[in-house]
């Protein structure tokens, strides 16, 4: 059973003081789903996900379909249903699928605020991808905004429309900077993937320049999935939902750890961390008309610094 922390990790947990509570919380990381969290997967209609390309670049993408796209065969195994995925067929995750080996994936329900996060190996059957669990574990819904989704009447494929660059032009500085969500992909030196959530009001996401952005990086589960891979591998990727207009933009490129901002305005923008993430920019995508689901907000995180 995959519970040990790799060298990334453990660096990050000690720097930061937090070996003890860490060691606590692995026990809830298992290479199987909890009875408890089958039902709740088996009933979304949404999965992020991360893949890497052939330059070893990190991508995070989201799957829409069907409530069911996503089944449980057994406790040590996740798939997923292509045919009832009816969010972009050109996403990028499709590409690198066909030649990776690992994928990581986030279950998130932005109406309750539950997530599960899943990691592991996949097969490619026909229209199925099969997951082997290498990893699986919840996490505390802290700095989820709320949203509900209104499912359409027909479920069907969407037409899309691209765009790519790798400079971040007015628009899209814009679109970050008014956000209160993205998702991260990171990847460690062994080539395991996970996806997680990061959350916060509006404005949380700092644009430094046409290329970089600012993260900051809020008290969590002390288990440091995330910035631990960072310390091994920077490459990383994001993914920002246009909420409003069913649009996606999927940033790759590199990230940066930042500890001991312990200035007045750093400690506010941290919730008392201090501590804050830099992600350079390599390449964008951005896909028109993602995904057919309408998206409510209900709620900012009562836990939002």
């Amino acid at each position: 059973m995959y519970t040990t922390f790799h060298s990334g990790e453990i660096e990050i947990q000690k720097v930061t003081g937090e070996v003890a509570i860490a060691e606590s919380n692995s026990r809830m990381i298992k290479d199987t789903i909890i009875k408890g969290a089958i039902k709740f997967i088996e009933k979304q209609s949404m999965v992020i996900v991360s893949s890497v390309d052939n330059s070893n670049q990190v991508w995070t993408s989201i799957l829409v379909g069907e409530p069911g796209f996503a089944e449980v065969p057994d406790p040590n195994s996740l798939s997923i249903n292509l045919e009832k995925v009816h969010s972009d067929q050109q996403d990028i995750f499709y590409k690198n699928i066909v030649n990776g080996n690992q994928i990581g994936t986030l279950f998130i329900e932005l109406a309750t605020r539950r997530r599960f996060r899943i990691n592991g190996t996949i097969a490619l059957d026909g229209n199925k991808i099969s997951i082997t669990i290498l990893e699986a574990y919840p996490n505390c819904p802290k700095y989820i905004q709320q949203r509900t989704i209104q499912q359409p009447n027909v479920h069907r494929q969407v037409v899309v429309k691209k765009k790519y660059g790798d400079s971040l032009g007015m628009d899209i500085q814009n679109w970050i900077s008014s956000s209160d969500t993205l998702f991260v992909g990171s990847i460690s030196n062994d080539g395991r993937l996970d996806a997680s959530h990061r959350g916060g009001k509006k404005g949380f996401v700092e644009v430094l320049d046409d290329s970089i952005l600012k993260v900051p990086d809020y008290q969590g589960n002390s288990l440091f999935n995330t910035m631990g891979n960072v310390a091994q591998n920077n490459k990383s990727g994001m993914l920002f939902i246009d909420f409003a207009n069913k649009r996606t933009l999927q940033l790759t490129g590199k990230s940066e750890l930042i500890f001991n901002q312990n200035s007045a305005i750093d400690i506010e923008k941290t919730g008392g961390t201090g501590r804050f993430w830099t992600f350079k920019v390599s390449e964008w995508i951005i896909t028109q008309n993602q995904h057919g689901l309408n998206w409510e907000f209900i709620g900012n995180s009562p836990f939002n610094p």
